[in-house]
């Protein structure tokens, strides 16, 4: 089956479980981060604080513990916690969920950093996914946070969760058939560990706040959602970044807004841009024998002949899509081609090289136990989270398409209107209206995934903003870089800091 709506949310990436090995004082990382699956065995640790280690192993489900140093955390500790593969059934016994903290003291304020992922996660600058020791802290606890990291200490404890299923946090047995994925098992994961941090660790009168970016932020949504559903009362504010809610599987409002509203100022040339791939036979051409070779690259056979256009039109949206949801508009907008460019040249836009000027993430989708490291995001879309479609519409006029595969571009987008709906988002969205939580969305304006937006609130516990020119990130300082996204970035930590306050 050809599948035209694909997976640009934060790509996942692995790391290894570790070992016990300590050592007398903090060491920093090496420089080389190898790519060695199983590399944080080599990681040093260390004694850490006598007073963490002894509460965390108090804890009955805290196995492998192991204080280390982290370059952009400080002093850390990592443990697996021993999870319910099932919370519904525990007959069905339990599986390791590896966690990483940071402690200030039991009184701090506490950000719990939900994934959506393996832990890792995306990490622009650490070179190695698998790599513990160059995890990154969260925005928010940055801006938080008086000292930003001096001396590596924060002023906020940061406890980061691994999702079910990703990375090494699999169910013994069931690792292959996702039977126990969804959102509702990982928040009674967090709650689990959330409740037994509180008994044995950060017992002060600290406020909790969850936060992620992008599917991770989906999760702190969902996480919301069931903390009020279950009366847990675990969390005081959630924070998502750039979290679409999409209440269907195929959510083609993201592909619309990425062609009519995102990057406006480079729409109508994006757009003329576009529409030549499918009127000049020179540049349709140059971009398809551009990609087959990294079609055949990537999948050791050749793209099928009688294919290749519509793959390449789809490959080409995709690679779109994820430069406008993460890409520096005023740079990669420079290159967009026009009629003095050479067909090579529109190919070389369209393909979007990762290390030209160096504005696009680079992603490793194949590392760890799971062959293919999207098999838990692919089965979650259909059970509780639901994905991006994309909008062909640029390509309906091209002389060169034709015109079976412009009904099937056609027929493609029809079924994602009409795909099955996501009860739990559509739950979701709806308690948005009643909730007693206090929620904070904040979007970027230039992120395509902002088409899936929660609507404007109407209850004055759920707030949403919109950070000019802003894209699928939470990096306060690209907020910075627009008219306007200071103003707003302000607005977002004063709300955030008078909630904790209360």
């Amino acid at each position: 089956m050809f599948v035209v709506a694909l997976m640009t949310i934060c790509g996942a990436a692995l790391f290894t479980a570790c070992s016990s090995d300590i050592v007398d004082n903090p060491v920093n990382p090496p420089t080389d981060l190898s790519d060695q699956i199983d590399e944080f065995k080599d990681v040093p640790g260390n004694a850490g604080d006598p007073a963490v280690v002894a509460a965390l192993q108090s804890i009955e489900n805290v196995e492998d513990l192991k204080p280390f140093f982290n370059v952009k955390l400080g002093q850390a500790y990592y443990f697996n916690y021993r999870q319910l593969i099932d919370h519904n059934n525990p007959s069905l016994g339990t599986f390791k969920q590896q966690v990483v903290l940071t402690f200030v003291n039991k009184d701090a304020h506490t950000i719990l950093h939900t994934q959506g992922y393996s832990l890792m996660g995306f990490s622009g600058d650490a070179r190695n996914h698998n790599r513990l020791d160059s995890i990154r802290a969260p925005n928010l606890l940055w801006q938080l946070s008086a000292n930003k990291g001096k001396d590596m200490q924060f002023d906020l404890n940061c406890v980061q969760v691994e999702y079910r299923y990703h990375g090494f946090s699999l169910p013994e047995g069931d690792k292959d058939s996702f039977k126990y994925l969804s959102a509702e098992q990982q928040s009674k994961d967090l709650h689990a560990i959330v409740t037994d941090l509180k008994k044995a660790l950060i017992t002060g009168n600290g406020k909790w706040l969850s936060t992620g970016v992008s599917k991770n932020g989906m999760t702190s949504a969902q996480y919301a959602y069931y903390d009020e559903q279950y009366g847990w009362d675990d969390i005081d504010v959630y924070v998502p970044f750039v979290a679409p809610i999409p209440p269907q599987e195929w959510d083609i409002r993201i592909g619309e807004y990425m062609l009519t509203q995102s990057s406006k100022e480079a729409l109508k040339d994006l757009e003329k841009a576009y529409r030549t791939l499918v009127d000049d036979q020179a540049v349709a051409d140059a971009t398809i024998a551009a990609y087959a070779k990294e079609y055949e690259r990537e999948n050791d056979r050749e793209m099928p002949k009688d294919s290749a256009f519509i793959f390449t039109l789809t490959k080409v949206m995709n690679n779109l899509f994820g430069v406008q949801s993460y890409g520096d508009f005023a740079t990669w907008s420079q290159f967009i081609p026009n009629e003095n460019s050479k067909p090579e040249d529109y190919a070389a836009f369209f393909m979007l090289s990762e290390e030209d000027e160096c504005i696009f993430r680079k992603t490793n989708l194949t590392r760890g136990p799971l062959t293919r490291r999207q098999d838990p995001f692919q089965v979650q879309i259909g059970i509780d989270q639901g994905n991006l479609a994309y909008d062909f519409t640029w390509f309906f006029d091209g002389k060169l398409l034709p015109e079976s595969d412009k009904q099937f571009l056609k027929d493609v987008m029809e079924d994602n209107r009409n795909s099955k709906t996501i009860e739990l988002e559509v739950n979701l969205l709806k308690n948005l209206e009643t909730t007693n939580k206090k929620l904070i969305f904040v979007y970027g304006e230039d992120d395509p995934w902002t088409g899936a937006a929660i609507p404007d609130p109407v209850n004055p516990n759920v707030k949403k903003y919109i950070v000019p020119h802003g894209t699928h990130t939470d990096n306060f300082e690209q907020y910075g870089w627009y008219d306007g996204g200071k103003e707003v970035a302000k607005q977002i930590l004063d709300d955030v800091i008078a909630l904790l306050n209360q």
